[in-house]
């Protein structure tokens, strides 16, 4: 599913003697990997500080010409998220199970909780 994700990382300060060196680390993070699920996608290196202020202030400037959207029908919307819940909640337990066998178990608890 699309997505993204934030992660942080706390690097260790200079007087932390046993721990790895904080430019090793993020050469690690910025490796190419070599895993069959993990393809690393960017290609290129991130724009610089400048250029990204640059896009964000073009990207505030163009005007939203997208018209909003609107439901034909709101209360046949609600039923079908509705509907599409209690199913979820329903396949609750086999979701989990695959989840234990392919992942860590609680994609199905996660889900249902949503």
């Amino acid at each position: 599913m699309p997505g993204f994700s934030i992660t942080l990382l706390l690097l260790p300060s200079a007087d932390e003697k046993d721990a790895p060196a904080t430019d090793f680390i993020l050469s690690l993070l910025d490796d190419q990997p070599e895993a069959p699920g993990w393809k690393w996608s960017a290609g290129a290196a991130p724009l610089s500080a400048e250029k990204q202020a640059a896009t964000q202030k073009q990207a505030k400037s163009t005007k939203n010409t997208n018209a909003p959207l609107t439901a034909p029908d709101p209360k046949a919307f609600v039923e079908s998220i509705q509907r599409a819940a209690h199913a979820l909640i329903k396949a609750e337990p086999e979701i989990t199970r695959m989840d234990s066998i392919a992942g860590d178990g609680d994609c199905g608890l996660t889900l249902k909780v949503m």
